[in-house]
Formats: C-alpha cells, structure tokens, sequence
C-alpha cells in the first residue's frame, strides 16, 4: 500500500458526512501506522480530518477503479446464480420441491418427530404392569388374611371446589375490614438540661510566690568554652 503524499489529488469511493462518493479533493497531512489516514480538503469547501486510506483512489485511477468495481459486482452476482442453479439441481434429484433447498435437513426431522409414538401413560398402583410388585402385593394381602388383619380402606379424595363456586363464596361473604388501631401519642420533647448559675463575683486567682534563685558571679564561665572566655574578655577590657 503506497502513501498519499501531501497534495496528492484523490476522489472518495463512498459517502461521507456532507461528501457524496465521486467528491475529488487534495490530501493533507497523513496520520496514523498501522492503518493511515488523511486530512482530506474536498472541491465543495468540506474538510474531513480523518479519511481512511481504503476510502481514496487517486484522481487519475477513478475510471480504472469504477470500471473494477462494476466487473467484481458482475461476477459476484454469476456466482450467486451459480450456487442458486446448483442448490436447486441437488433438490430435484433428491426429489425436494426447490423451495426447500435451503433447508433440507428440516423435513425428515419434522417426518421423526410425527412418527414418533406418543408417551404411554403411567400405570396404576395396582402391581399389574411390574409381575414383582404384584407377586409382593399378593403374599401381603394372604398374610393379612391369615393373621385376621383388615385390608386397609383408601378413603376418597375430597371434591376439589371449583374456581367458579370458590370466587361465588368469596363474593357473597365479604370479609370484614380490620379494625384501624388507636395512632400511639406522639412522644413527649425532650427537657431541656438545667444551665448551672453563673458566678456572682469574680473568680478568685492564686498566684504563687516569686522565690528567687541563687546568686550567679557575673565572672562565671564553664572551663573549656570559647565562647565563654571571650564574652569574660570582653567584660574585663569594658
């Protein structure tokens, strides 16, 4: 992929905000590595920062590159129709009418399923279908005999109230509103802390007594200080 030097005369090859396809313009600056773009100043006074490379063709080329474009669009509608022609062959010998050819696989899946057999319904607890539970069940009912012992009797399920007959009972025994409670009393404020009484008098103040320290000789210096013997050597020259 050769650059677009700075001034190089280009046409768009598709439409841009405000710069319809076959707008010719000059480029500017480049920008970019990996995939370059261009500062673009277009012939009807519109400038676009950033254009992709894949977007411009040189000014000289655009003939060459429409006359391109239009053969690839030719060719890739012959192969359309190729692969249309050959789907709908493969059909016909398959005895598939040609609407179908884009899914063949659907029928036959659709043709298993309705030929499937229904699911059986589950059978009764009475040991018929399993002859274990039914040889079990017989040596439990002569062993009741035998002892004296009553078979158990099943009691019938209770008649389920129909929605009907539930809503009309709702409907015509209303149920009665509850009884709104007392509202509780709104707390009491809170008092307010007692302020102690301020002072009648000043506040009386100990100061403590001034006790002096010892007496220092104004000739005193510590041994081995500089700074010391200088300052007594300037007191005895004064």
């Amino acid at each position: 992929m050769s650059e677009y030097k700075r001034g190089t005369r280009v046409v768009v090859n598709e439409d841009l905000p405000g710069v319809p396809e076959g707008t010719p313009g000059k480029c500017g600056r480049g920008l970019g590595f990996a995939i370059k773009r261009y500062r673009v100043r277009f012939d009807n006074d519109i400038e676009v920062i950033s254009v992709a490379h894949s977007k411009l063709v040189p000014e000289d080329e655009w003939p060459q590159f429409l006359a391109r474009r239009a053969r690839e669009e030719i060719e890739a509608a012959q192969e359309r129709a190729r692969i249309a022609e050959a789907r709908a062959a493969a059909a016909e010998s398959r005895g598939l009418p040609a609407a179908s050819t884009d899914e063949p696989a659907a029928e036959p899946a659709e043709a298993a399923a309705a030929d499937a057999p229904a699911p059986e319904a589950p059978a009764a607890d009475d040991g018929g279908a399993d002859p274990r539970l039914a040889a079990i069940l017989a040596r439990s009912k002569s062993a009741r005999e035998a002892t004296g012992v009553p078979a158990p009797e099943s009691s019938p399920a209770p008649a389920a109230e129909s929605s009907t007959d539930a809503a009309e009972s709702s409907a015509a025994e209303p149920t009665p509103a509850p009884a709104a409670e007392p509202a509780a009393p709104p707390p009491a404020p809170a008092a307010a802390p007692e302020r102690s009484a301020p002072p009648s008098g000043p506040e009386r103040v100990e100061i403590p007594e001034f006790v002096p320290g010892p007496e220092v000789d104004p000739d005193y210096a510590p041994a081995a200080n500089r700074v010391s013997e200088l300052i007594s050597e300037a007191r005895k020259d004064g």
